[in-house]
């Protein structure tokens, strides 16, 4: 059971994280967000300043309180600013939304996507998913693959939804195959779920449970300046960056950050990072 602290601390760091990556905060902006009455925006405001007196200037001009320097002083130390940075950022963009640059959203946005969701999920696909996930009960599915593109039944166990990309998958066992595989999301035509139970568990997919460091480097055919560019970039001035990632997803996450992992064949300026512990990661990539 969420208690009413656990609420109160969950709603300041919604506003914290909309001070720092918006750089103000007002009334009419928590009105437009959540839905508020003007004296409920103003009491959370108000809440806030209490919490944190060091982090606002109020500013007669724009009507707003604005972030001062010490917001952005405070925080985690810098070794771990990068990540906490990132999780804040994540929980801004999914409070605000980010149409993509085509929509037709209001002319006052300033953070905009620049591609489309291209392979949006059924909404009752992915409940089903979900519901599946949680009562562990297997799921029979119709399903479209490159290898067999047309129509065809599978009954799959899932313990886990992922978002790659621009797709989501689902990763579950397949009865079929006796083995763990990932399902596009957009490659389900119907789905049912089942009263037979999960035929395997998640403790049982080694790829998944399988953690594998990716030590990520500058491409090392960048100029010197430009491998000082990347390391500000990526690194934070350090020689690389390791990230600890579940073997079944370092395909998709070496993809996503487009990470040469043959620095022959795979040059700049298509490739400005290069994966340094190739024949660690190497059992875990997609087959070519």
């Amino acid at each position: 059971m969420i208690g009413r602290g656990d609420i109160q601390e969950q709603r300041l760091t919604l506003l914290a994280s909309i001070l720092l990556w918006e750089g103000r905060l007002n009334n009419a902006r928590l009105r437009e967000l959540f839905e508020l009455s003007s004296v409920r925006a103003s009491e959370w405001i108000r809440e806030f300043r209490e919490k944190h007196p060091s982090w606002m200037d109020w500013n007669s001009k724009t009507r707003s309180y604005h972030a001062s320097l010490e917001a952005y002083r405070a925080g985690p130390k810098a070794d771990v600013r990068k990540q906490s940075d990132a999780v804040s950022l994540a929980q801004y963009l999914t409070l605000v939304g980010v149409p993509h640059a085509v929509s037709e959203s209001s002319s006052s946005r300033t953070i905009w996507a620049a591609f489309p969701e291209l392979s949006v999920p059924s909404p009752r696909i992915f409940a089903l998913l979900s519901e599946a996930i949680r009562v562990r009960r297997a799921l029979q599915i119709t399903y479209r693959s490159m290898r067999e593109p047309s129509p065809h039944q599978r009954v799959i166990s899932p313990h886990s939804l992922i978002r790659a990309g621009r797709r989501w998958h689902a990763r579950a066992f397949c009865s079929t195959n006796q083995d763990f595989r990932d399902y596009a999301l957009g490659r389900i035509e119907n789905a049912k779920l089942l009263d037979s139970p999960f035929e395997r568990l998640d403790h049982d997919d080694k790829a998944w449970t399988a953690k594998i460091r990716v030590r990520l480097v500058a491409h090392p055919d960048l100029t010197p300046d430009q491998e000082s560019l990347i390391r500000f970039e990526y690194f934070n001035n350090t020689a690389a960056r390791v990230d600890t990632c579940r073997g079944a997803l370092i395909g998709y996450f070496i993809q996503d950050v487009r990470a040469a992992t043959n620095t022959k064949t795979q040059q700049p300026p298509d490739y400005q990072l290069a994966v340094a512990n190739i024949e660690e990661v190497r059992p875990w990539l997609f087959p070519v």
